[in-house]
């Protein structure tokens, strides 16, 4: 009996729904356009989120119990970003097949050790200008939103100063609320379209093609590992916790791997949203702080189950809701980016050559912006070390 009460701790429980709910509520909207971008359906959109929702839920609540320690896992909201500027230019099944082999990479890390030690060896600098450099447009294009939604802009910047001053934790909550409040007023939200069935998943057959792999499976490769898995294993070990970096990495690969055909680009580590579940405000005692990795795992799955409620409120919204929305959650990272990529005098140069080049949007040779900048950024590194 004591058990059964320990599991539902009303204090695991609350973390594990507020780590969900702050996750899906800070990059939900850019889950939306990066899967828009590649061509899918509202109701595409949604069989893809309930994987989403099902594969975080299952993975966080099977590596938690498992290994007795929060693990909890994401999707990568940086690599989202990413796809949003990218994805047009395939189709929805190729898009499928580059996450497949994303996930096969992923899942190579695991089992190679040296590739995890190169990737460390890459710069911070580089890598954080590299993404920087893709989230910098979403922020600009949120301000843009000044000049002809004033408003609606002006009444969601006085609601982020608000909540990141008196409660941080719940500022992209209270922005996804300000953004409906001010649709619904303004009449530019049909609430009567709002779907409340159950979702399921739909397979569609990946195509595979080399170019995709290059420009698509690669560059989410790299930021899923440089921000969301290195990051998110150094999180759970800046709270006393020695986590299983090689089935961690393998079954999150293979679970993106899998479940690609159904919508799920990657599957990673929790790393900012992590520390809801691993803080001490949690539990005092650090061996049952798992239990909210766990809840958090069944909120995953209900939000994935009620798919089609939270798509369709999204897309509901104008979208220049979306874009305030998408641009302020990119916030955070920005400044992260920015304050790393140009910190040491060293990288600088090399930081800046990757940025600029991986902001332009250049293609060459079939290569794009964000692969060119880092490979170029690399060499100049190289070159004046």
């Amino acid at each position: 009996m004591q058990n059964l009460r320990s599991l539902f701790s009303i204090n695991h429980l609350l973390a594990g729904f507020t780590a969900v709910l702050i996750g899906y509520a800070s990059s939900v909207i850019i889950i939306i356009q990066a899967a828009s971008a590649a061509g899918a359906s509202t109701e595409l959109i949604t069989h893809w989120m309930f994987a989403l929702g099902l594969v975080m839920g299952v993975s966080s609540i099977a590596l938690s119990w498992f290994y007795k320690q929060p693990v909890l896992t994401a999707w990568s909201t940086p690599g989202a970003a990413m796809l949003i500027l990218i994805l047009g230019d395939y189709t929805v099944t190729t898009a499928l097949g580059a996450f497949v082999v994303t996930g096969l990479m992923i899942m190579a890390t695991g089992f190679i050790k040296p590739i995890v030690s190169a990737l460390e060896r890459v710069p911070p600098a580089l890598a954080a200008a590299m993404l920087g450099a893709i989230v910098l447009p979403f922020c600009v294009d949120a301000f843009a939103m000044l000049a002809t939604e004033s408003v609606v802009f002006i009444a969601m910047l006085i609601a982020y100063i608000a909540t990141k001053r008196l409660a941080p934790k719940y500022t992209m909550l209270a922005l996804v609320v300000v953004g409906i409040s001010s649709a619904i007023i303004a009449g530019a939200f049909d609430s009567t379209s709002l779907n409340l069935s159950i979702s399921s998943a739909k397979w569609l057959t990946p195509e595979f093609d080399l170019m995709a792999i290059l420009n698509i499976s690669l560059p989410l490769y790299l930021v899923s590992m440089l921000s969301q898995n290195l990051p998110g294993i150094s999180m759970i070990k800046s709270f006393g916790y020695q986590p299983s970096v090689k089935p961690i990495l393998t079954s999150t690969g293979a679970a993106t791997a899998g479940f690609a055909p159904f919508g799920v680009f990657a599957v990673n580590l929790a790393a900012i949203s992590a520390a809801l579940v691993l803080n001490e405000d949690v539990d005092k005692n650090k061996d049952k702080r798992y239990l909210a990795a766990i809840w958090a795992g069944v909120f995953y799955i209900i939000a994935g189950l009620w798919a089609p409620l939270v798509v369709d409120i999204f897309v509901a919204l104008p979208s220049y809701v979306g874009v305030i929305l998408a641009g302020f959650a990119l916030l955070g990272t920005l400044v992260m980016c920015l304050q790393t990529a140009f910190q040491t005098e060293a990288d600088r140069e090399a930081a800046l050559f990757t940025f600029v080049i991986t902001l332009s949007g250049v293609t060459f040779i079939g290569l794009n912006a964000t692969l060119i900048g880092l490979l170029i950024g690399l060499l100049y590194k190289r070159l004046f070390k």
